[in-house]
């Protein structure tokens, strides 16, 4: 595994959740995926990414409000999973992703209120009363954008080391049955699912799209 290339990644990731691109890639489904991939396991990232996905939908990151990152924590989550090698432990270690990524959330949280505060000094500069001209105004624009690069690229490399190991330690010592796992995760994952359906409006109204949605997306996993 080339580490360089994975900062870049989570570099990526870090940026396209606000500052550019926003094409979808810091998404729970597609980073944790992407991360997998680059670490050998694509279908453990896809898993995690999965479960995270369905909690972060009810996450709507917009105005001043303070909210979780979830793009670089499910990024880490997935990566970590696939990294820590305990794919044998099944739905025990992907419960422990999910929860780390969870957690994790509230880290990454943290630098995205951390890094606006840095955009703040970096706007007013050392005199508050000074007007940045349009040259200045764009340097420290890019510079912003060069820290929200390099906080994306720490927070999910370390992420994902810190909760590969985790797992590597804790993932042997869950002794639960894997229905009673599943049953975890189920009933996590349709308690969020159930929490966004506000979100699109009476579902009385909406109802024949919805079901419609949920048809075409169950016949393209099982006719895969």
């Amino acid at each position: 595994m080339n580490w360089f290339v994975y900062l870049l990644f989570g570099g990526v990731v870090g940026l396209d959740a606000t500052s550019f691109p926003q094409a979808m890639l810091s998404r729970p489904l597609v980073a944790a995926t992407l991360a997998g991939l680059l670490l050998g396991n694509a279908e453990a990232g896809l898993y995690a990414g999965l479960v995270l996905e369905l909690f972060s939908l009810v996450i709507l990151p917009f105005g001043a409000a303070r909210y979780p990152e979830t793009g670089t924590a499910a990024a880490a989550a997935g990566g970590a999973l696939a990294l820590s090698g305990t794919a044998s432990h099944g739905l025990a270690a992907l419960l422990l992703a999910v929860v780390f990524g969870l957690a994790w959330e509230q880290v990454t949280g943290l630098t995205v209120v951390a890094a606006r505060r840095v955009n703040e000094r970096l706007v007013a500069g050392s005199d508050t009363e000074s007007v940045l001209d349009i040259d200045q105004l764009e340097r420290r624009h890019l510079l912003a954008i060069w820290i929200d690069f390099f906080r994306g690229a720490v927070i999910v490399s370390a992420g994902t080391v810190l909760g590969g190991l985790l797992l590597h330690a804790l993932a042997p010592l869950i002794g639960l049955q894997q229905l009673l796992i599943a049953g975890a995760l189920l009933t996590g994952g349709c308690a969020m699912l159930g929490a966004t359906l506000p979100i699109f409006g009476n579902v009385r109204d909406n109802g024949i799209p919805l079901a419609l949605g949920l048809v075409c997306g169950l016949l393209l996993i099982l006719l895969r």
